[in-house]
């Protein structure tokens, strides 16, 4: 059905654009002096996090071109 595709099309959408946000908002804090507020484990898996936000927002971006 044509209107449940367009929904998960928008959802995709959705969900790639809030994780974009969150990937900027690590990256800026990763960037920060305010990391080092953490420990170095907590430095290490936040920076290994965001590699798998990126790793995830590139899959949808794939899934969102290949919708298009």
């Amino acid at each position: 059905n044509k209107e449940i595709f367009i929904l998960e099309f928008e959802n995709i959408i959705k969900e790639k654009n809030d994780l974009q946000e969150k990937t900027y908002n690590l990256e800026k804090f990763i960037y920060s002096s305010k990391i080092k507020e953490k420990t170095k484990i907590e430095q290490m898996l936040l920076k290994e996090q965001l590699n798998y936000m990126r790793n995830y927002l590139e899959i949808l971006r794939e899934r969102i071109n290949i919708i298009k």
